[in-house]
């Protein structure tokens, strides 16, 4: 016969299993909630929702485009080729931020690659900008010789508030290439952490969450240095400028990364409070992404409607009737 300690053993034994069995369920649900389903398994058991979500987002991304090209039309009949090709390139961001928040949306898996070509529209922007904003002036050395050493105040956005204390400056060519470092640092230093992060993310997943935490101080003050310059910068060319609407075009550059980056990682663990979708394959994560991007994407076309604004001036036009005259 047992004796009352077997029979405790046993019990203690089958609750330790129990408890394992449920710990096991839990983390497949939790697993089957936030993964990415495979391609075949995504388009096979697609639901309403997410059909008419592709299809919303294919008319958004045409609309999008549709008035890119309305506004390069405009631009190549008004502005000359130094002042053109960066001027399309500012307005190219918006159709391409669109085209991949529609992707991600077609596929799922790669979601963190478009949202890094998101991130990157902004660290090819704010070059593209700087020289754009030096070319309306024809170049450092010509603005340097129309100012003849008029201080510039450094208090401006996004560090307004912890420069009050900074005296105004004066532009030298020394200074001016340290704002033109300041700003070419994004692309070289956001974009080998963003490399990193990507080959992290789909090879080791695991890693990833636990250093994703560490890069981002690194990119947050990457992107204050560029932002600041260009402000600057945007503050010195206003002066001799102001008709050009430099400040709406360096809002709409700035929309880049506070819808792209900031918003979409604010609502894409503000959504995790809320029951989305249902079982794998069309869970929890596809829900999020959909909306998520479906928003991007109205957004852009608003932001695209906006610089398209903004870069109406025909800038070349004028200087060639006051030529003529």
């Amino acid at each position: 016969m047992s004796s009352p300690e077997d029979f405790e053993m046993l019990r203690l034994q089958e609750q330790q299993e129990q408890v394992k069995l449920e710990r096991e369920l839990q983390q497949n649900h939790t697993i089957s909630m936030h993964s990415h389903p495979r391609l075949s398994e995504y388009y096979t058991y697609m639901t309403a929702f997410v059909s008419l979500a592709i299809f919303v987002a294919a008319m958004l991304t045409i609309l999008n485009i549709s008035i890119y090209l309305t506004t390069v039309s405009r631009l190549r009949r008004h502005l000359n080729k130094p002042l053109l090709i960066p001027s399309i390139v500012m307005v190219s961001l918006y159709p391409v931020i669109s085209v991949a928040a529609l992707v991600t949306i077609l596929v799922p898996y790669s979601w963190f690659i478009c949202h890094t070509v998101m991130h990157a529209m902004f660290m090819v922007g704010g070059p593209t900008f700087r020289m754009l904003l030096f070319r309306y002036v024809e170049s450092e050395q010509n603005y340097l010789k129309e100012t003849s050493g008029e201080p510039v105040a450094l208090n401006t956005p996004p560090c307004c508030c912890c420069c009050l204390c900074l005296p105004m400056v004066v532009p030298t060519k020394a200074k001016l290439c340290i704002s033109r470092y300041m700003v070419w640092q994004m692309p070289f230093w956001q974009g080998s952490i963003m490399l990193v992060m990507n080959i992290l993310y789909y090879r080791d997943l695991e890693l990833y969450h636990e250093v994703v935490y560490f890069f981002i101080p690194f990119i947050i003050a990457s992107i204050v240095l560029g932002a600041w310059s260009l402000q600057i910068t945007v503050r010195m060319i206003t002066k001799l400028h102001g008709d050009y609407q430099l400040r709406k075009k360096m809002f709409c550059l700035q929309l880049v990364v506070l819808l792209c980056k900031l918003q979409y990682l604010i609502l894409y663990e503000q959504l995790n409070s809320l029951k989305l979708g249902g079982e794998y394959p069309i869970n929890h994560t596809i829900y999020k992404q959909t909306i998520i991007n479906i928003l991007i994407l109205v957004e852009m076309v608003l932001v695209s409607m906006l610089a398209q604004s903004a870069y109406r001036i025909p800038i070349q036009v004028q200087i060639d009737d006051s030529n003529r005259k």
